[in-house]
């Protein structure tokens, strides 16, 4: 559980600002519709590789998924993961549409596109990875 959450950039992060002064809890306390809806920012990232609970889904999921980066693969220790995913925080998450404050933001088309992508290749990473601390541990 750990090897894949430490790579959800939400995961790693809080944003504090003059209107959320206990920070936005890895982005739940960002809306991303008025109420009654309930969306906010962390489960729209959680949610961006696919949200099914069928093992089948699963499995093609992991077959549509790039290739991970095999030197960021090797890559195993843990500081570093968390690093890289508080910097995809401030690049890809933390943008426009999003704005200061909690929302409600619209998602636009570039965002989800962009989000997208960037999840998949932290799952992917996320997978090469664990795969390697398997690998070594049961040698």
């Amino acid at each position: 559980h750990l090897v894949g959450d430490i790579h959800q950039p939400l995961h790693c992060v809080t944003r504090f600002g003059a209107t959320q002064k206990n920070g936005d809890a890895g982005g739940n306390f960002v809306k991303l519709c008025s109420p009654p809806c309930k969306d906010e920012l962390h489960a729209f990232w959680d949610g961006l590789p696919g949200d099914s609970d069928d093992p089948l889904d699963a499995i093609n999921v992991g077959k549509n998924l790039p290739a991970a980066d095999q030197g960021l693969a090797d890559d195993l220790l843990v500081a570093h993961w968390l690093i890289e995913s508080v910097n995809d925080a401030k690049q890809f998450v933390y943008v426009p549409p999003i704005g200061l404050g909690a929302g409600p933001f619209t998602i636009t088309d570039t965002y989800r596109t962009t989000a997208k992508q960037v999840a998949d290749k932290r799952v992917a990473l996320a997978g090469a990875r664990l795969a390697r601390i398997l690998n070594q541990e049961l040698k």
